[in-house]
């Protein structure tokens, strides 16, 4: 089975979680905002990883590569647990909805179509065609 956990600092998280819902996501996920109360970061992780089969998917989708919270789900990276750092909307929606088990080849091309989304509109080139009315 795949689980979905969202974690970030403050409430990015939750509103992402709202977002992929609203998207039409059925995905139970569970969501870290970390630093919005004085509870420790390594018990809420430990607390949500001890409530997966052993045989669980799970993909991790933090906000910050580089932050503590992305840092405290690292140790728990091996071959069935995916840690994507950076996660936008399109990427989360692109993977949560994957119907197949996810993989490393799978993410990736995942994070490509991900980035590949992300222009500034004010360099795109709009042709207007008269038809379009």
């Amino acid at each position: 089975m795949r689980q979905v956990v969202l974690a970030s600092h403050h409430r990015f998280a939750q509103g992402l979680a709202d977002t992929l819902e609203f998207l039409g996501s059925k995905n139970d996920f569970k969501v870290v905002c970390a630093y919005v109360d004085d509870e420790p970061l390594a018990p809420q992780v430990q607390k949500i990883f001890d409530g997966f089969a052993p045989d669980d998917e799970v993909l991790v989708l933090t906000d910050i590569m580089q932050g503590s919270v992305n840092q405290a789900f690292v140790p728990y990276a091996n071959p069935h647990t995916f840690v994507v750092a950076g996660v936008n909307v399109a990427l989360a929606f692109e993977l949560c909805l994957a119907p197949e088990p996810l993989t490393i080849e799978r993410i990736e091309a995942a994070l490509v179509q991900a980035r590949d989304a992300m222009v500034l509109i004010n360099t795109i080139q709009v042709e207007d065609d008269e038809e379009d009315e």
